[in-house]
C-alpha cells in the first residue's frame, strides 16, 4: 500500500544556500510523523515546499500515489493543509470570520456543522467568536490557526512549530489537541523544536540537520537514542 505522503530526494536552495539536500520522508495514513531539528535545519522549508510555497530544485512529492499539483490552492484542494509558523491569523477579522475563511470550500449546513465542530474542539473560540483575532493571546491564536485549517477538512494536517512561544501549560494543551485529532483519524506531519513533546506522540520521527535527514525511527526509538538525548533532549 502506498504511503499517504512520499517525499523523495527533495533539494531546495535559497540563492547559494542549500536549505534541503536530498530529503526523503514518508507519512502513512493515520500516523503522526514528527520532524525535529535545530533552528535553521530546514524544517519549515520542507513544509513550505510540500505545500507549494517554495519550488524545489529537484526531487518529487507524491500524495495518495500521485504527483502533487504545482499551485498551493490546488494542493489544499487535494487535502494537504499547512498551519504555518507564527499562526498567520487575520488579525482584523473576528474569530468566527477567520474560521469561515478556512471553510471556503463548503457551504450552508455543512459549513455551519464544521464551525460547531471547531467550537467543540476549541471552546475558547466559541466564547470569543466575535472578538478580533488580533486581540487573542499566542495560545488562542494557535488554536484559531488550527481550527481554521480543520475547516478545510484536511486529509493531511501539517503543523509548523505549534508550541513556539507558548507557556508550558498551553504547550500541553496544544499537544493534547493534536492527539485528539490523531485519534479522530487525521494524519499529521508535525515540525517542532520541542523534541520531547514531538517524539512522545509520534508514530515515526525524522531528525533534520543542516538540510539533511540524519536519522529516523519510531518516536520511542528516537526518544531512547543516546545521541538524540544528548543533542535535543538535554540528556
Amino acid at each position: 500500500m502506498e504511503p499517504m505522503l512520499k517525499v523523495t530526494d527533495l533539494s531546495v536552495s535559497y540563492g547559494h544556500v542549500e536549505a534541503l539536500r536530498g530529503v526523503s520522508i514518508q507519512v502513512e495514513q493515520g500516523q503522526i510523523v514528527s520532524i525535529i531539528g535545530a533552528n535553521g535545519a530546514g524544517k519549515s522549508t520542507l513544509l513550505r515546499t510540500i505545500s507549494g510555497l517554495v519550488k524545489p530544485l529537484n526531487g518529487r512529492v507524491e500524495f495518495l500515489g500521485e504527483p502533487l499539483p504545482k499551485k498551493p490552492n490546488k494542493i489544499v484542494a487535494k487535502g494537504i493543509v499547512h498551519v504555518p509558523e507564527g499562526r498567520k491569523t487575520f488579525s482584523g477579522l473576528t474569530i468566527r470570520d477567520n474560521l469561515l475563511v478556512g471553510g471556503y470550500l463548503f457551504k450552508g449546513k455543512e459549513l455551519e456543522k464544521d464551525l460547531q465542530d471547531q467550537y467543540k474542539l476549541f471552546p475558547i473560540l466559541e466564547e470569543r467568536k466575535n472578538q478580533y483575532a488580533g486581540t487573542l493571546s499566542g495560545g488562542e491564536q494557535q488554536m484559531l490557526a488550527m481550527g481554521r485549517a480543520l475547516m478545510i477538512r484536511p486529509k493531511l494536517l501539517m503543523l509548523d512549530e505549534p508550541s513556539m512561544g507558548l507557556a508550558p501549560i498551553l504547550v500541553e494543551q496544544i499537544f493534547k489537541i493534536i492527539q485528539t485529532l490523531h485519534e479522530a483519524g487525521t494524519t499529521i506531519l508535525l515540525v517542532e523544536q520541542n523534541a520531547q513533546a514531538a517524539l512522545s506522540i509520534a508514530d515515526r520521527g525524522y531528525v533534520l540537520e543542516t538540510g539533511k535527514i540524519v536519522t529516523s525511527g519510531t518516536g520511542t526509538e528516537l526518544l531512547a537514542s543516546p545521541e538524540i538525548k544528548k543533542a535535543y533532549l538535554g540528556g
